[in-house]
C-alpha cells in the first residue's frame, strides 16, 4: 500500500492540514482491517476503489458510500478493505471545518454523512467530477477550488480558533475554566462553540490531543518507561494514562504494541505526522 500527502493551497492551509492519498493496485490490501484512532480532525474521504466497510457497534460490517466526510470520532474505529483500495481524503485541522460545513459539526461525531447529504446538488456535482478524473492533482484542485468557494460564505469565529490553537499548543494540558476566562466566555458557553464549531467539547479535544501526543513520544522513542511517558504527557499518573489510552484505542498500550494497527492507519500516526499535528 502506497500513502503520500500533498499540501493544500496557501489560501487554505489555516484550515488544512494536507491531501492525503493511498494506492493498492494490486489488491494486496484486501482483508486488512485497520484501527483508526481519534485525532481531533475531520477528513473528507473520497472512494476512488473499492469502498471500505466500517465496523458497527453491533459487531456487523457496512460499506461506505463513495465520498463522505466523517466527523470527530471518540474512540477507535474498525475499517476493512473489501476490494482494490484508492482513496483521497482531505484532512482539516482541528477547529478547521466549521468554515466549510452547514450544520452543527457535533451531528458528524462518530459518525458519517455523504458529500450529496451534506452540500447538496453542488456536492453530488463535485462527487462525480473527482471520481471520474484521472488525475490526482486534478481531483485535489476540484476540492480547492470548491472550498475556496464555500468559505467566502461564511465569517471566522476568531476566539474559536484562538481557543483551539492554544489547546494544540499546550498538546491537551490545559483547563478548560482558563480557557473560557481568557476569551470572556464561561464555560458553558465555550462548550457551545465547540460543539458547533469543532464537533467536541473543548475537554474532549484536549483529552484526544493529550492521547495523540502521548503516541508521539511512543512513536519518537524517547521516552522508555511508562511511567515516564505519563508524567511527560500530562497525566496525573499511569493508571490514568492507561485509561484514556483504552478508551480511545480499544487496547492498553502494551497491547497496542503486540498488535498490528494496520499499514494505513500507522500512517497516521507516524511521529512525523503527529509533530505537523501538534507543532513543533
Amino acid at each position: 500500500m502506497k500513502y503520500w500527502e500533498a499540501p493544500p493551497a496557501a489560501s487554505l492551509a489555516r484550515h488544512l492540514e494536507c491531501f492525503w492519498f493511498v494506492s493498492d493496485a494490486d489488491g494486496a490490501a484486501t482483508g486488512t482491517t485497520e484501527r483508526v484512532l481519534p485525532d481531533g480532525c475531520l477528513e473528507w474521504i473520497f472512494h476512488l476503489g473499492v469502498p471500505f466497510e466500517r465496523a458497527t457497534l453491533s459487531g456487523e460490517w457496512e460499506r461506505q458510500p463513495r465520498s463522505f466526510v466523517v466527523g470527530q470520532l471518540t474512540r477507535f474505529l474498525l475499517l476493512q478493505a473489501s476490494g482494490r483500495v484508492e482513496i483521497m481524503g482531505v484532512r482539516f485541522k482541528p477547529g478547521g471545518a466549521y468554515r466549510f460545513l452547514r450544520l452543527p459539526l457535533e451531528s458528524l461525531t462518530d459518525n458519517n454523512i455523504p458529500t450529496g447529504d451534506i452540500w447538496g446538488r453542488k456536492g453530488n456535482y463535485l462527487e462525480q467530477a473527482v471520481l471520474e478524473t484521472g488525475s490526482n492533482a486534478r481531483r485535489q484542485q476540484l476540492v480547492e477550488e470548491f472550498l475556496l468557494k464555500e468559505i467566502e460564505q461564511t465569517t471566522p469565529r476568531r476566539r474559536l480558533e484562538a481557543t483551539v490553537a492554544e489547546i494544540i499548543r499546550s498538546r491537551g494540558q490545559t483547563r478548560v475554566h482558563e480557557l473560557a476566562d481568557q476569551i470572556g466566555l464561561s464555560s458553558r458557553q465555550l462548550e457551545r462553540e465547540f460543539r458547533a464549531g469543532v464537533g467536541l467539547s473543548p475537554k474532549a479535544l484536549a483529552r484526544i490531543l493529550r492521547f495523540q501526543n502521548l503516541l508521539r513520544l511512543v512513536g519518537e522513542g524517547s521516552l522508555r518507561e511508562w511511567a515516564y511517558l505519563a508524567a511527560e504527557g500530562g497525566y496525573a499518573d499511569q493508571p490514568h494514562m492507561v485509561r484514556e489510552f483504552r478508551e480511545f484505542a480499544g487496547q492498553s498500550p502494551s497491547e497496542r504494541q503486540g498488535t498490528a494497527a494496520g499499514e494505513l492507519a500507522t500512517c497516521f500516526v507516524a511521529p512525523r505526522r503527529l509533530a505537523v499535528l501538534l507543532g513543533p
